[in-house]
């Protein structure tokens, strides 16, 4: 059987957009799946929207995910654009380079051999010419394209010139495309399209065609929107002679309102849902099942990344868009963080708590970290959660205190009431404070919503926290019974006042 290869070729000209990511994704998992190989190419043959510290960060991204890859870029290759970075991969392989601005002469050797067959020519139009032909087309009422001027011209090599497909005018193709099924095509609308720029560089037509070739990919995966250019694709690899890999073009990533997802429908870039602390694996598993099912009837939803490799096929993946529900993500993102053991938990939050300018006590998260992992849906909120425990003053919502039968005067009551059985507890554990915290309820005859709410802020300064037991214990006998006190000076001020 053929070695399965698939790739990641992204355009280092901005961010990883998450609709890319699927399609990386999928890639991955079949490469795991038949035991195969993952490789990445950077596409960097669009000079003038190059970002520089793009590739650093794709990197990155992809790194974040968990996703391997077997061969890419040698450091040295990176080096030669400038994109050196401690820690930067050292991958390589023997199908390289795998950067295209390093592979131009290759380009250029295929693009000779296609006008040697007689399947491409020189073209030496001007921009001028080609503006003012399509403008002519234009006011006839013509579908815009190159007309084929220079089809019979015999261009010299030696004059600036671009190089043109022969565009057959009447042909039909067909593909056996892996998701979309047979694709016919009973005409071409494609005019004669550029292969090779003036400057050297290749459009992506012939650049994906040469590499995918000259790296033995068997499996190419992109997006639906590239299956309207697939009719040039096959007729270079006909015209080369090259066996053509496995096509599957898959199905756009949609918004809520049906039309592709973009920035008005929420977060889109990778780098995006890292900061507002979603973990890899959540977005890994919630973004494979945007297109692709496991089966029939198949109603589990959480995945492991092990599960997902042994699983994915392409006979599985939806020929329809799919939705990217953040509501569904943030769930999901809710359940992982739940599953984490709390030592992980403690480990992923870190960052945002310290980012949020937190000094950590790991002894009082660890007394926490079970209850907190419950209660949120993205690692950003931790922090607000979870901050009474990391600083020595607090600012305290005394307003929200005051509810129904309980002013300053009787929260005053009630705290002094818990203080007075807080210094009799033996130990301060979250199961003792409960039991001697409850009978409060009956002692005064307010509910227990309203009256923990009282211990809340006056030790927490919110009305929204973990657990209130487990955060008093968390904290510790001598700074609870400390912030007591503090709020009954306040309360004692308030009660003077009115």
């Amino acid at each position: 059987m053929k070695e399965v290869r698939t790739r990641f070729a992204p355009s280092p000209t901005g961010l990883l957009h998450v609709g890319s990511v699927r399609t990386t994704i999928f890639a991955w998992l079949l490469a795991r799946h038949c035991g195969g190989k993952f490789l990445l190419r950077i596409e960097d043959t669009d000079q003038e929207r190059l970002v520089p510290g793009a590739i650093r960060e794709i990197l990155a991204d992809i790194a974040w995910f968990g996703m391997d890859i077997d061969e890419g870029p040698s450091r040295a290759e990176l080096e030669k654009l400038g994109e050196s970075w401690d820690g930067a991969p050292d991958l390589g392989g023997g199908c390289g380079p795998y950067i295209q601005s390093l592979r131009l002469p290759r380009y250029k050797e295929v693009a000779e051999e296609l006008i040697a067959k007689g399947v491409a020519y020189r073209c030496d139009c001007t921009a001028e010419m080609l503006e003012r032909e399509r403008n002519e087309q234009m006011a006839r009422k013509e579908l815009p394209g190159y007309s084929g001027y220079c089809r019979d011209r015999k261009v010299s090599a030696d004059t600036k010139h671009v190089v043109r497909f022969r565009m057959p005018t009447k042909r039909s193709l067909q593909l056996a495309d892996a998701v979309k099924g047979l694709v016919t095509w009973d005409s071409i609308s494609l005019r004669d399209m550029v292969l090779l720029k003036s400057d050297g560089f290749p459009t992506y037509h012939l650049a994906v065609v040469a590499d995918d070739h000259d790296m033995r990919i068997s499996h190419v995966m992109r997006g639906e929107e590239w299956l309207a250019t697939a009719p040039l694709h096959i007729l270079l690899y006909e015209a080369l002679g090259w066996e053509m890999p496995v096509f599957a073009h898959l199905p756009s990533v949609m918004g809520n309102d049906g039309k592709k997802l973009s920035k008005r429908h929420g977060a889109t870039f990778v780098k995006a849902f890292r900061d507002e602390g979603y973990l890899p694996e959540a977005l890994l598993n919630f973004l494979t099942l945007i297109g692709w099912s496991p089966g029939e009837g198949e109603e589990q939803e959480i995945f492991s990344i092990d599960e997902l490799i042994k699983r994915f096929s392409l006979e599985r993946v939806h020929g329809a868009g799919g939705i990217f529900d953040y509501g569904k993500l943030s769930w999901m993102n809710g359940m992982y963080i739940k599953n984490l053991p709390d030592e992980e938990f403690i480990k992923r939050a870190t960052p945002f708590i310290e980012k949020a300018g937190l000094s950590i006590n790991l002894d009082r998260f660890r007394a926490i970290a079970g209850p907190v992992k419950e209660r949120v849906k993205l690692l950003t909120e931790v922090p607000s959660m979870i901050e009474f425990l990391f600083v020595d003053k607090i600012e305290r919502d005394i307003p929200a205190m005051y509810q129904k039968g309980i002013d300053a005067a009787k929260a005053k009551e009630i705290l002094l009431a818990v203080q007075s059985k807080l210094q009799t507890v033996s130990d301060f554990s979250h199961a003792t404070l409960e039991a001697a915290l409850r009978p409060l309820e009956q002692q005064f005859g307010i509910k227990l919503g309203p009256l923990f709410g009282v211990i809340r802020i006056a030790v927490t300064g919110k009305k929204i926290t973990p657990p209130l037991f487990e955060s008093l214990a968390a904290l510790g006998r001598e700074e609870t019974m400390k912030r007591i006190g503090e709020t009954l000076d306040i309360l004692g001020q308030a009660s003077v006042a009115a």
